[in-house]
């Protein structure tokens, strides 16, 4: 972790503590949309002077989204009978159109279970040592994990994200959400389901009304 990032952290959370978020524990959705919408953005401002670039040591996250393309196919071929992968590549192939325009700060790992919640508000952040500055589209994919359409809109909002950015977070989210959709944490499983219904939806994909909820085990 970059002393940049570790003071930025302490200054948001002295003392943080409680449990991974989920959708149901956290308190009005507005609210704690905005709250981690803005978290998000002050990180991205955050002065980028000598600050690391993605590599292995972060797994590559902050990378430009083509990086990703040959995993995202190779998820989408596992995942084939779930998941319509001639109509994903076709978003995907559009998103990464556009490209990212102005590099920033990222977390690089701003999962579910990174992101604690303490009686319903944001007391926390953990695993921060990826943080890079590269395309912060990859922090943004939380957001159909965790949130729908409406309140999406007020995370963006509150996170200052463009359309092209968007559009690049939706296939990240993609990606997370085949990479834990069998994932032993059954919040993580769940939560991996509803963001690909979720992504489907932002799409206007109407071939399947849901996707197997009944194999959660």
């Amino acid at each position: 972790m970059t002393t940049i990032i570790e003071k930025f952290i302490q200054s948001k959370f002295s003392n943080p503590e409680g449990k991974p978020v989920n959708p149901g524990n956290y308190g009005e959705p507005k609210n704690f949309a905005r709250e981690l919408g803005h978290f998000l953005r002050d990180l991205q401002k955050l002065d980028r002077t000598e600050a690391p670039t993605p590599s292995f040591d972060n797994l590559f996250a902050g990378s430009d989204l083509v990086f990703f393309e040959a995993e995202i196919q190779e998820l989408l071929n596992g995942y084939k009978e779930i998941v319509p992968k001639d109509f994903m590549m076709v978003n995907f192939e559009l998103a990464i159109k556009r490209p990212m325009r102005k590099s920033a700060w990222l977390h690089g790992d701003f999962t579910p279970k990174n992101i604690l919640v303490k009686d319903g508000r944001l007391s926390g952040v953990l695993a921060s040592e990826k943080a890079v500055v590269g395309d912060p589209a990859c922090d943004l994919a939380v957001a159909w994990s965790l949130f729908d359409s409406r309140v999406r809109k007020i995370f963006f909002g509150a996170a200052e994200a463009n359309e092209a950015l968007i559009e690049r977070a939706r296939m990240h989210a993609l990606r997370q959400a085949l990479k834990t959709y069998n994932s032993a944490d059954i919040d993580e499983q769940i939560m991996s389901r509803d963001a690909l219904s979720e992504i489907l939806e932002d799409l206007g994909y109407k071939g399947q009304d849901e996707l197997f909820d009944d194999q959660i085990v």
